[in-house]
């Protein structure tokens, strides 16, 4: 899943930036009112903290639209359904109903409503498969592409699963393809988290923390793969692996940064990669501004790292 999800990546980014011309295709077609209206209610019970009644009234509301021949409500119904489940925690059936109503978005063509539904079953696999997320949110950054704010969005969200992985070189290129959507959207609350978010990738880069892979003295993943596909053909001898251990050593690999200490590490004088954080940090201070927001929201962004704030911020004579 995760190589596949990369060269998704891969893919998205390169249509995004061919993207400028793009026509948004033929109008789509609506809910009818009726369903609207039905779906309407049920969001209000949402709103009021009941969100197992408006399941209930969104699947009505899904049902009596396919009688009705009404494809853009029952998709709509459906999606929202898979809101209001995800809410309860109910991961396998909001799953089930964001998948119908992703099909449902597709055979409308209705690129918009297709990379929101990918971007909340990413949203959803954060909370339940975390696994899925990066595909998710790769076809959500395709699907979204002439939509510069949705596509920041999703680029954001993206980038933040490759930080969480702890891939950082992937989480720059989403990063930055999340950035350059913020601005031609002219979002600065989406310019201020994407470049908190690199900012913080940045003074770490600068502390050294991705230097060095804890293991990449150790053998490669190809050679893993290759001990545990000899190991089940019986030929791999003393080196012999049971599927415990292939399966320990792979997560080690995925978890291979968690165990650094978040304390903060010293960073040689006249550092670019320090340089550099302090520009990010610098430009989602005064996106925070023009958002109206509390530059310290910045800050607070940053998490266990938020001692890096005096660092980042300029100092004064």
């Amino acid at each position: 899943m995760r190589r596949i999800a990369a060269v998704t990546l891969t893919f998205a980014v390169a249509a995004c930036r061919s993207a400028s011309g793009v026509d948004a295709g033929p109008q789509v077609a609506a809910p009818l009112p009726a369903a609207l209206a039905e779906i309407d209610a049920a969001l209000a019970k949402r709103q009021q903290g009941d969100s197992a009644t408006a399941t209930t009234m969104l699947l009505d509301a899904a049902a009596h639209a396919k009688d009705a021949n009404d494809l853009p409500g029952q998709a709509w119904a459906l999606h929202r359904a898979g809101d209001t489940l995800l809410d309860q925690d109910r991961c396998g059936p909001s799953r089930a109903r964001y998948l119908e109503a992703l099909e449902l978005h597709q055979q409308l063509h209705d690129r918009a409503k297709v990379g929101l539904a990918a971007n909340d079953l990413g949203l959803w696999a954060r909370r339940c498969e975390f696994d899925e997320a990066l595909g998710w949110f790769s076809l959500a950054t395709l699907s979204r592409r002439d939509d510069p704010k949705g596509l920041a969005t999703s680029a954001n969200n993206l980038g933040q699963t490759f930080w969480n992985l702890n891939r950082p070189d992937e989480a720059q290129v989403a990063w930055d393809e999340a950035l350059g959507a913020a601005e031609r959207a002219k979002e600065p609350v989406l310019e201020r988290k994407v470049l908190a978010n690199l900012a913080l990738l940045w003074v770490l880069r600068a502390e050294g923390r991705y230097d060095t892979d804890p293991l990449e003295q150790e053998r490669s993943i190809e050679a893993l793969l290759a001990r545990a596909e000899a190991s089940l053909a019986g030929d791999a001898g003393p080196d012999a692996m049971t599927a415990d251990d292939v399966i320990a050593e792979l997560e080690r690999r995925r978890t291979r940064f968690e165990e650094r200490d978040p304390a903060m590490q010293p960073i040689a004088e006249g550092s670019p990669a320090l340089a550099r954080a302090r520009d990010y940090f610098r430009r989602s201070i005064e996106a925070a501004r023009r958002a109206g927001e509390d530059p310290l929201v910045v800050c607070n962004a940053f998490g266990v790292y938020d001692d890096r704030c005096e660092l980042l911020s300029p100092k004064r004579p």
